[in-house]
């Protein structure tokens, strides 16, 4: 079961979703109005990652939800349209927070499939963090489409605060500029 939920004004800094008294799984999408790098946490505070890049829809996976597989707060952000999916199971709680981040778009003179035939996400994302410092699992793809190649991404900071260690987010900021 799918529900979408439509905010007619600025959507709340933080949320937070159950599934209480139901006894069927449901999928939310939630279209939000600008781009952000949203973090999805469980009841007791952990991140919860988002599926990873699927080449053959050029877009992070779908949900397994209902087609089995599905895990409370399982989810996917699709950018450019700003959409986020998420799955949740009874007795599930999940919390929706905004986080730092520096987001970038870059085109690269390339085929759209000559980028994914050479690594793709994958590649790219080693060769960013390669060249910043940083571990690849401070990038976040959030959308990739043609226009020669678009690949929009973010740098956030991870668990173990990585970054901060590096001289934080600015130092990071002033290496791109």
């Amino acid at each position: 079961m799918w529900y979408e939920i439509i905010y007619t004004s600025t959507p709340p800094w933080k949320q937070r979703f159950s599934l209480n008294s139901w006894d069927q799984a449901v999928s939310i999408r939630i279209k939000y109005p600008k781009a952000g790098v949203l973090v999805i946490k469980d009841g007791t505070g952990k991140t919860i990652a988002g599926n990873g890049w699927d080449n053959t829809i050029m877009q992070p996976s779908l949900l397994k939800g209902g087609r089995g597989g599905g895990f409370c707060g399982e989810n996917r952000y699709v950018g450019v349209i700003n959409i986020l999916d998420f799955y949740l199971t009874p007795g599930c709680s999940i919390f929706i927070e905004p986080i730092d981040s520096i987001q970038v778009s870059v085109r690269m003179n390339w085929t759209f499939s000559g980028f994914f035939a050479s690594g793709g996400t994958t590649k790219f994302m080693d060769r960013v963090a390669s060249s910043l410092g940083i571990k690849p699992a401070n990038i976040k793809i959030v959308s990739v489409y043609e226009g020669s190649v678009v690949v929009d991404y973010a740098i956030v900071e991870d668990s173990s605060k990585t970054l901060a260690k590096s001289g934080g987010m600015a130092s990071i900021q002033n290496t791109l500029t």
